[in-house]
């Protein structure tokens, strides 16, 4: 198997160089963009309260306020549902070359935790990452193996906006969309009102001995017909994470670090994105990384996983083009998109926390295909919107001990949504209603050798209101919402290198959302509060077996009823935000252990606080404080509950910019950053602790 490896070591650098080769070489591939996207909404004659769902069209009565603060946290309405989204030009605090999870942790009201494989996950509204797919450019990258992806892995330095919608997501979206959706656009916005930065160059240096760097280019040719040609790459590294002095690690660990957290990282972009005058486009994205690092060990268990990865990459590029709207009155546009997604996973099992002795492993190879198609047909101010989605998964893998398997499986969703405007007036007031339904399926052709299993089909739905008061400051939505999702491969055939007992009968988890909610936009405030209730029938949870293993099982429910607030208020040269969930999340089914009946992971009360200042010679400060409260994990030794004390975590940034006016680079900023300020113990997980007091010192030009 290490002769493989070695063998195969230059084909996972393969993508990335010749995304770098192309860079050097002016050959520039693209971005895409959606089917229903923010540049090219609907006709002009919509009402401005039509919002095309789920789209990445901006709430046009969401004002965007000119301190940093909001426009990293901008609250939404889109089809009905409460969403946010992040510009991520405008935020300085992120490092260079930072990754989808160093985002999320900075976004209200979401969670994210890293898992004993290393993995960054998301949650929110008691919903697991597989129930929250992530779409780059409209294609799914949660499709695969294990229908998810790693969020420390997605980097961000071609991805020019962030979205999230939580709980009421379009139908159209795809299959598998349960608990929300997030969107990550690289060339999904029209440039033509965008600024696109000529050159950026960005550094950063921290005393946990980790170095980040990253540059990106832009540019636009042409006028009526244009072509935005943008491209770059980055690259970070650590020799390991600092950790709480008050935790104890296994030799031979070094008092302060975390033992095996190294990483290092390179990934590339590519994108261009045709706009011509009449609305038709055509965009091509394509993104790639390569990875190598450790998985810090569980502190909580007689015996924790002793991985590395010493490979992994992935590479996916995204077609896409639309028509635009077509005829005058009653209007017709039609599109789609084509996503190709390879990757490979290496993981070396060692014997024993010095990792110097190799006893096992895993190789696996992914690929995915996944199409769409969509057509929409605008009548006055109401419009028809279809989509299919269609997505092929092959998975090998190789097992040391165990041999060579290859799995499949098919996922598909077709969907309808119907939007009306009831009413729109001249002083910004107006109503919408939103009505769809869909039908989606999978199945598994190949199963490792194990018994196939039938298709499976189930059918969603989702109607959704939203009513915008006069002036349209005030906008109240309310909906529901039902859909399905089909178990990932790796939850019915994956043993998880003996970590878990495979449970291909597993059946599909449905899920029941209702929520409303207010969303109020001032010229120096805005607000948005909203109350959900979730019922996720036959959902699949994780129980202990009492022996250090694990398996997946169907329970008959979880329930999830909160709320969520968040407030933003700026004044003079001072502002802040509150972002706070209250939730009761309870799993019900009589068949549980009555010691295994708390949801994992899921916190009552939690929330971020967030003041800033300019202070003197024009000096921007930060202070971030986020909380968790009480929560559960499943201890495998025991085969039941263990509980996770409450914590809060403090950072503080500050940072200075300086106007250069001079060619292609216009600004110079430095930033110092404190993460972890109290060196406080945060576990992400069970017998996983988040990084202790990390200093960082950031430098930007462009």
């Amino acid at each position: 198997m290490n002769n493989q490896r070695s063998a195969r070591c230059s084909l996972c650098f393969a993508p990335l160089l010749a995304l770098l080769i192309g860079a050097a070489g002016g050959t520039v591939g693209a971005g895409t963009a959606n089917a229903q996207e923010r540049d090219d909404p609907r006709p002009p004659a919509a009402p401005a309260d039509a919002v095309t769902p789920d789209s990445a069209a901006a709430d046009t009565l969401a004002q965007v306020l000119e301190t940093l603060m909001v426009r990293v946290k901008r609250p939404l309405v889109i089809g009905g549902s409460s969403a946010f989204e992040a510009d991520l030009d405008s935020i300085a605090f992120l490092e260079p070359s930072a990754t989808l999870a160093d985002l999320l942790r900075e976004m209200p009201l979401l969670r994210v935790r890293e898992n004993s494989r290393g993995e960054m996950h998301v949650s929110l509204r008691g919903s697991e990452s597989r129930q929250v797919p992530v779409l780059l450019d409209g294609t799914a990258l949660t499709y695969g193996w294990d229908n998810r992806t790693d969020l420390s892995l997605i980097p961000l330095t071609g991805v020019r906006r962030v979205g999230t919608v939580r709980g009421l997501s379009s139908l159209l979206a795809g299959p598998n969309v349960l608990g929300g959706v997030m969107r990550l656009e690289v060339s999904q916005e029209s440039f033509a009102t965008t600024h696109v930065e000529p050159l950026r160059v960005r550094m950063a240096i921290d005393d946990g001995v980790g170095q980040a760097v990253e540059g990106s280019f832009g540019h636009v040719l042409g006028r009526e017909t244009q072509l935005l040609l943008r491209g770059g790459g980055g690259y970070r590294r650590r020799d390991d994470l600092p950790i709480p002095k008050d935790i104890e690690q296994p030799p031979p660990a070094v008092s302060g670090t975390r033992l095996n957290s190294d990483m290092q990282q390179i990934n590339g972009f590519l994108s261009a994105r045709l706009q011509v005058k009449d609305g038709a486009w055509a965009s091509l994205s394509s993104v790639a990384y390569t990875a190598e690092r450790g998985v810090p060990p569980e502190l909580h268990v007689e015996a924790p996983r002793l991985w590395r990865i010493p490979e992994t990459w992935r590479w996916v590029t995204v077609l896409a083009g639309s028509t635009g709207w077509l005829g005058t009155g009653s209007q017709w546009r039609f599109g789609g998109s084509v996503g190709i997604d390879f990757g490979q996973n290496v993981i070396d099992v060692y014997a024993s926390p010095d990792y110097e002795e190799i006893v096992g492993g895993e190789e696996g190879d992914d690929r995915t295909l996944t199409y769409r198609f969509f057509a929409d047909h605008s009548f006055g101010s109401d419009l028809i919107a279809a989509a299919f989605t269609f997505a092929d998964t092959d998975h090998d893998e190789l097992l040391e001990p165990g041999g060579a398997a290859s799995y499949s499986q098919r996922l598909w969703s077709g969907a309808v949504e119907f939007e009306k405007t009831l009413f729109h007036r001249n002083d910004g007031s107006g109503a919408a209603i939103t009505l769809g339904g869909s039908l989606d399926g999978s199945d598994t052709p190949e199963t490792g050798g194990r018994p196939g299993r039938d298709a499976l089909w189930d059918w969603g739905a989702k109607v959704t209101g939203s009513i915008t008061l006069a002036e349209g400051i005030t906008r109240l939505h309310a909906g529901f919402s039902r859909r399905a999702r089909f178990p990932s491969l790796r939850e019915l055939y994956s043993g998880a290198l003996g970590r878990f007992v495979p449970n291909p009968e597993l059946g599909p988890e449905t899920l029941l959302v209702g929520e409303g909610g207010v969303t109020a936009n001032g010229e120096t405030w805005t607000i948005q509060g909203v109350v959900f209730h979730q019922r996720l029938s036959d959902a699949v949870v994780r129980t202990g077996l009492g022996d250090g293993t694990f398996t997946r099982e169907n329970r008959d429910r979880i329930l999830s009823t909160g709320v969520e607030l968040f407030g933003s208020l700026r004044w003079r040269s001072f502002f802040g935000s509150l972002d706070l969930t209250l939730q009761n999340v309870d799993l019900e089914d009589p068949s549980a252990p009555e010691d295994q009946r708390r949801p994992e992971y899921q916190p009552a009360v939690s929330g971020s606080l967030e003041l800033g200042v300019q202070a003197a010679l024009a000096i921007d400060t930060r202070l971030l404080i986020d909380h968790l409260g009480r929560r559960y994990c499943v201890n495998p030794d025991l085969g039941s509950d263990e509980e996770l004390e409450a914590s809060t975590s403090l950072g503080f940034q500050l940072w200075r910019d300086w106007s250069l006016q001079a060619g292609p680079l216009r600004r110079f900023r430095v930033l110092a950053a404190l993460e972890n300020l109290t060196n406080a113990t945060i576990n992400d997980q069970c017998g996983l602790p988040r990084p202790g007091r990390v200093f960082r010192i950031q430098v930007e030009i462009g």
